[in-house]
């Protein structure tokens, strides 16, 4: 009997999972749920499938796991939340699903760049505390926006910001479709020439602490940077450095390299600083996509199982 369990589903995305849906997947059993790794394993251990969300499946999980045979992660950066070697070593197929928030991390980028450009939070605060002073650091017509990968959320971002009046460059591993607004150029001169900085890479071997403490110093001092990407794709103890003696003007971060972020973390201390929960991909139009895609794609592992 084929069994596809969802063990972890939470009940925000449990909302965008309706009875259509559910009714095209019969087999799948979802459980709204935050499990331990010792109830994830008892959930899961009789499981031909898992979808899976807010937890990580290690070693020791899908060992415990024999006749498991397809996992789908609802996001991206599988890599982080599935041990790739030992789901090949069991012939496990392994999906993620990409694309599902392309529009929406790039507006959450957007609102990081006004939210520092305007000092919005800082006034925000200092307002509530009884203080009235206005803050701004500049517009953005006329600035120089550097992408830093120029994927699916990339692409959205430089359509984004030449629409804002913004000149685009920007830096990618591969080939750029050419209606893309965006001169390409490489790495370090889009460090150094850019207003705002926007990261925009996958998590990988390659990719991992890209933006080093040398990197980050090729930057204006008037900078904005801002990450919705991964968290360690940058050196944080020198980002927290820069932001400190106001060598790096202003980021907008949505990602770290521990979260959620520690009390009293440095980053949580500067005011030059807007933080988000790793909130970019969060909208409802990205979750209704996010699960139509996850759907599908265990549709497409199920029929295999079942050829």
């Amino acid at each position: 009997m084929v069994r596809a369990i969802f063990p972890d589903c939470t009940p925000y995305m449990a909302q965008f999972f309706d009875a259509a849906r559910l009714a095209a997947v019969p087999q799948l059993e979802l459980h709204i749920a935050q499990p331990s790794p010792a109830e994830l394993i008892e959930a899961v251990r009789e499981a031909t499938a898992i979808m899976h969300f807010q937890t990580r499946l290690t070693a020791p999980i899908i060992t415990r796991c024999p006749g498991l045979r397809a996992i789908v992660f609802l996001g991206t950066g599988v890599s982080s939340w599935v041990d790739l070697a030992a789901a090949e070593e069991r012939r496990i197929a392994v999906r993620g699903v990409v694309g599902y928030a392309d529009r929406t991390v790039a507006e959450h980028a957007l609102t990081l760049m006004l939210a520092c450009s305007r000092r919005v939070a800082v006034m925000d605060r200092e307002i509530r505390e009884g203080v009235w002073r206005s803050e701004a650091l500049f517009e953005l017509s006329g600035k120089t926006l550097g992408l830093i990968g120029l994927g699916g959320i990339g692409r959205e971002l430089a359509h984004i910001g030449a629409a804002f009046g913004l000149r685009v460059i920007g830096w990618n591993r591969g080939p750029v479709p050419p209606e893309v607004p965006c001169e390409c150029c490489p790495l370090d001169e889009v460090l150094r020439s850019a207003d705002i900085v926007s990261l925009h890479l996958g998590l990988n071997q390659e990719t991992r602490g890209i933006i080093s403490r040398n990197r980050l110093l090729l930057m204006k001092p008037n900078v904005i940077f801002i990450n919705t990407a991964r968290g360690a794709l940058v050196d944080e103890a020198a980002l927290v450095e820069l932001l400190g003696r106001q060598r790096i003007a202003a980021a907008g971060l949505d990602v770290f390299a521990e979260e959620p972020l520690p009390d009293g973390h440095p980053l949580t201390l500067l005011d030059n600083v807007v933080l988000s929960a790793h909130a970019a991909w969060k909208s409802p139009e990205a979750a209704r996509r996010l699960v139509k895609l996850g759907l599908d794609a265990l549709c497409e592992e199920l029929a295999k199982l079942n050829d």
